[in-house]
């Protein structure tokens, strides 16, 4: 849909409006000049041959001086035109300039296919002016969770129970990816059929930057949460390491004697990963240092199959020669004992969790990174959970089996080791957890 232009609609209209006059004011002129100058010319005694040349006469007078005076009309007639017109086209422009030049999405929508878009709405939906207009549904733009909800609106505002409507969904670009946006609209008319001219803006970034404080917020909340508990817990490990000491020095050598080595092991590790959650709500971390990753990896593994329970299956395959990571003792193991139990409570009926490490080179040329990867095959995560995995206490497992704790405390950890967390997964398809860390 191209810009109405006004300065067509003024051309249109002022030649016949310009005609009607001048033919009006040329009849009016003619009839009193031939009234007035047949009188004239009556009053005086005159032969039929001077009669004549004096009519004559008479006649080229009449065309000079109404030629004259077309000349002068029609001269100050296109002057006043071109003024006008020149002033509409400057209008237009700046008409044009405003809506082009807009930092938010523009457009106009009717019978559900768009009738205008401006140059930041191609910008932020990826569609070109020519490919949205006439042959773009609306429905195209949106996220399918989001449809219900804009259909709805648009009810609403066709219907004329809101005329002028503002709300937030999720909009689909052409690339596939998802664009948080806001709008807002107002119902007008368009060759008698209603239409909604529309304003779009991207709140991606400010959304994110929102749910990060969120966030922030969130994990000083959970900094007083552990420093209440995390002492009593502490104590309570320390009894269980102590009473492991014990039963170990006054066991033979055997089998129960190597258990009770692993409950101190594993009691030990508690204490540390106790706390690093402790660190971690305040924001801070013990003093990092360099690790063999596979080493540490292979050291948690007793308590990991442990974690993982009978009915799941734990794989692991290191990559020999990977090299160490800096992160602070015992958030290696935490990553991993988080990860697994995740994955095992996405299996109830029990499953394969497969444990991975490698040396990963990034696309950017930077300096490779090693991927420590949990991958599951539980029922997965839909769109719109795994938008919500990283926020602090959000869970999706029954009440009392998750504190929502578990992801943002992985993040935690390999954004304070200088690394990153990817999460994919698809319902019905498995879910995988990719962590990357800096290689020392």
């Amino acid at each position: 849909m191209g810009y109405p232009s006004r300065t067509t609609a003024f051309r249109a209209s002022s030649p016949s409006r310009t005609a009607a006059i001048l033919a009006g004011a040329y009849a009016a002129a003619g009839a009193l000049w031939i009234y007035f100058s047949d009188r004239l010319v009556a009053s005086f005694p005159l032969s039929l041959d001077a009669l004549t040349r004096l009519n004559t006469a008479k006649g080229w007078v009449y065309v000079a001086a109404t030629g004259a005076l077309l000349y002068a009309f029609i001269r100050r007639a296109l002057e006043r035109e071109r003024a006008l017109g020149a002033e509409l086209v400057a209008g237009e422009e700046r008409y044009r300039t405003l809506v082009e030049e807009s930092l938010a999405a523009i457009y106009v929508i009717q019978d559900d296919r768009f009738l205008y878009v401006n140059r930041r709405w191609e910008e932020l939906f990826g569609w070109s002016r020519e490919e949205a207009v006439g042959g773009l549904s609306v429905e195209d733009t949106i996220a399918p969770e989001d449809r219900a909800l804009v259909r709805r609106n648009l009810r609403r505002r066709f219907s004329g129970e809101a005329d002028r409507l503002s709300y937030s969904f999720r909009a689909r670009a052409r690339d596939g990816r998802l664009v948080e946006i806001e709008v807002a609209g107002t119902l007008t008319a368009i060759g008698g059929r209603p239409a909604v001219i529309g304003t779009a803006v991207d709140r991606t970034e400010l959304n994110r930057l929102q749910r990060e404080s969120e966030r922030e917020q969130k994990l000083r909340i959970l900094g007083l949460l552990a420093g209440g508990v995390a002492h009593d817990v502490a104590n309570v490990l320390h009894s269980i390491t102590a009473l492991a000491q014990l039963l170990e020095t006054s066991l033979p050598a055997g089998p129960a004697r190597e258990d009770a080595v692993e409950i101190r092991r594993c009691a030990d590790r508690a204490v540390a990963m106790t706390r690093q959650i402790l660190a971690f709500g305040r924001g801070g971390g013990a003093p990092a240092i360099d690790l063999d990753l596979n080493a540490a990896v292979r050291e948690c593994l007793p308590m990991l199959r442990a974690a993982a329970g009978g009915a799941v299956a734990l794989e692991v395959e290191l990559q020999d020669g990977l090299g160490g990571v800096r992160c602070a003792p015992g958030q290696i193991e935490q990553v991993l004992l988080n990860l697994t139990v995740n994955a095992r409570d996405a299996m109830p009926r029990g499953g394969r969790v497969r444990l991975t490490t490698r040396r990963v080179a990034l696309p950017d040329g930077t300096k490779p990174r090693a991927e420590l990867a949990v991958t599951d095959d539980g029922a997965g995560m839909d769109r719109a959970t795994l938008e919500r995995v990283f926020e602090p206490f959000f869970t999706t497992k029954k009440e009392g089996r998750g504190t929502g704790l578990g992801l943002p405390t992985v993040q935690r950890i390999a954004e304070l080791a200088g690394g990153t967390v990817a999460v994919e997964s698809e319902p019905g398809r498995g879910t995988a957890v990719r962590v990357l860390l800096p290689l020392v």
